[in-house]
């Protein structure tokens, strides 16, 4: 009992800053109907200028975390001034991708100004305990506690009690009507991101007394937390959000007490999804996820890939499309490259830019088509690695590629349908967080299944594949795996431009486009949605084993939730729905990658720019959308 009360403790402490995560998350949803992404790197900015005030300017700690939430705050409103509001006409997709860069931009600089080295953090309080009963409460979770209720109620009385507060919750009920009745709907909007970067700079604050150090890595897995509480709680609900970070506090400290903590974060990202699965709206959300109280998000409608869905609909040039003759040009001369190549670097470059683009094509069928956006495709695409690897250094050495690919691929249908099964069923944001929280498990069970996986220490020395169509010739070069690489490319191509032309694709777009309609039209949506997640998790599957294959190790870190996110990047940058576009985000991004090399430190920073660049003055990517 004693332990039982030291883990609830605890928990409530941890979930305190969760919860500050998922009031950011809740406000920008609400009044902007998006999900910030670049909330969890809030939290980091706002950790590191609370050290470098503290730490290396000597100031007091209470001002230190003063003026590093101040500065968090205007960062915020400035994020969404700069690069989101501009793409307030674009289709509904792009600020959420921008989203993604700008945390990109933000995390890399943080590892270029502080390095990447884990720094500690000053907490006066740390060595302060109490024995409470028969358990122990510390000074640090009592700040916690006490800072995030005082931050809560007087967030709670602001936006219940004063002009500017209900000027926001009109705006989330209402933008139109808002706007009627005099409310400034863009400073509002602004507004909101500050406070959202105001509540995540105290948020990296807290964070830094918990854990007495911080990290430039901690954004992504804590926003991640974050969203997870918003959702637990309600993603359209201040209270919800509040109760769910809690909650996940609590929960992830008794796995993480009783079970090890390996298995901190599974039980997070299951419970996740059983609660999207169970109840969407989450435990103090309407069954219409509408936004702080109002109908903006009532359809769930947003984000998708639709190319209907933008709120100004303007003239859009035609996607450009690849006829058979020019792609079966375009192919011939590709197998010409390892003859001239300069070097087999980049020949093993752009064949694994093909490996890249055979799962970009799997992403498009899914996210593009059939308009159910995915981010945890990166964990689909560590089945099929990982059912290659395991069968060819364990039980069949010699196994001839065209049976790995095949059961790579089924295995990745499979581990699709799982997730489709849960996403199949919602709409909108819900349907991220879904794949998401899908993605997030299959890489913990890769982490955690030690006795099949191996673990962190991965599968390693992967033989090279056998093609047995020529009698079991093994291809060890790298010039004839870029060949099978572009081979499978071509042919998975060829499959999937005859199924997405076909009755299928279109009934796919039609779910795409309006579901409700197509339901009503006699489509039954969950049952196509359920296909196009199979088929796109066959073709991730086949990528997988090829990658397998081309870098001869894997561990769950070559499959993580960046990765997902770079396959989605490279979707939206070739244009959604676009398999020549696919094709050529991936060698683009892939290539640009490689010549960035040379920028060295700076490279992920230049990426993500150039990224945000495309999403800003080409949302419907460099071929357009389809």
């Amino acid at each position: 009992m004693t332990d039982l009360l030291s883990q609830i403790l605890n928990g409530l402490a941890i979930g305190n800053v969760y919860a500050m995560l998922a009031i950011g998350f809740v406000l920008v949803f609400g009044v902007a109907n998006l999900i910030n992404f670049a909330q969890g790197s809030l939290f980091v900015v706002g950790g590191y200028l609370a050290y470098t005030f503290a730490v290396l300017l000597g100031l007091p700690l209470a001002l230190a975390a003063s003026l590093a939430v101040a500065l968090t705050a205007l960062l915020g409103l400035g994020i969404d001034r700069a690069f989101l509001r501009p793409l307030e006409r674009g289709p509904r997709i792009a600020p959420l991708l921008a989203t993604l860069a700008i945390a990109v931009i933000l995390d890399e600089t943080v590892q270029l100004v502080w390095s990447p080295d884990t720094k500690p953090f000053p907490s006066p309080l740390a060595s302060t305990t109490w024995q409470l009963g028969n358990a122990y409460i510390s000074a640090v979770d009592l700040l916690i506690l006490g800072t995030g209720i005082a931050t809560i109620a007087t967030l709670t009385l602001f936006l219940s009690r004063t002009w500017i507060g209900r000027a926001v919750r009109a705006t989330a009920m209402d933008p139109e009507a808002a706007q009627q009745m005099g409310v400034n709907v863009a400073a509002m909007r602004s507004l909101t991101f500050g406070i959202a970067g105001l509540v995540g700079g105290i948020g990296g604050v807290l964070v830094g007394f918990y854990y007495q150090s911080i990290w430039p890595t901690m954004g992504i897995p804590l926003g991640i937390k974050g969203f997870t509480a918003a959702l637990l709680g309600g993603i359209g609900s201040i209270p919800g959000a509040i109760v769910g970070g809690l909650l996940l506090g609590v929960f992830e400290a008794l796995a993480s007490g009783y079970l090890g903590s390996i298995y901190r974060n599974l039980i997070a990202y299951v419970l996740l999804l059983l609660v999207l699965f169970l109840r969407p709206q989450g435990l103090f959300g309407s069954r219409g996820l509408d936004a702080l109280g109002g109908a903006q998000a009532a359809g769930g409608a947003v984000p998708t890939t639709s190319l209907m869905a933008s709120p100004f609909q303007t003239a859009e040039p035609p996607a450009i499309t690849t006829p058979w003759w020019l792609a079966a040009l375009l192919l011939a001369a590709a197998a010409t490259f390892p003859l001239w190549a300069p070097d087999s670097t980049w020949v093993h470059i752009l064949g694994l830019a093909l490996v890249y683009a055979i799962l970009a094509v799997s992403l498009t069928v899914v996210a593009g088509t059939a308009g159910q956006v995915s981010v945890g495709h990166a964990g689909i695409w560590g089945v099929g690695a990982y059912v290659a690897a395991i069968l060819t250094t364990r039980y069949w050495p010699g196994m001839p590629i065209e049976l790995t690919l095949l059961l790579a691929g089924s295995a990745g249908a499979l581990a699709g349908v799982l997730a489709g099964f849960f996403a199949a069923r919602l709409s909108g944001h819900v349907i991220v967080m879904a794949t998401l929280a899908a993605g997030l498990i299959l890489y913990s069970v890769m982490l955690v299944w030690i006795p099949v996986t191996r673990g962190p220490m991965g599968v390693f020395a992967i033989p090279p594949p056998v093609l047995g169509i020529l009698g079991g010739v093994e291809l060890w070069r790298t010039e004839q795996l870029y060949w099978l690489a572009l081979a499978v490319l071509a042919l998975v191509l060829l499959v999937a431009s005859r199924v997405i032309g076909s009755d299928v694709g279109r009934l796919w777009r039609a779910v795409r486009e309006d579901r409700l309609a197509a339901v009503a039209s006699g489509v039954p949506a969950i049952r196509y949605v359920l296909m196009a997640f199979a088929f796109s998790g066959f073709l991730a599957g086949v990528s997988g084993a090829l990658y397998a294959h081309f870098v001869t190790a894997i561990s769950p870190g070559s499959f993580l939730v960046l990765v997902s996110f770079q396959i989605l990047a490279i979707v939206v940058l070739g244009g959604l729905g676009n398999l020549t576009g696919a094709v050529l985000g991936a060698i683009v991004l892939i290539a640009v990658t490689e010549v960035l090399r040379g920028f060295g430190d700076y490279r992920m920073v230049t990426y993500g720019v150039i990224l945000l660049a495309v999403i800003m003055f080409r949302p419907r990517g460099l071929l357009g959308s389809r």
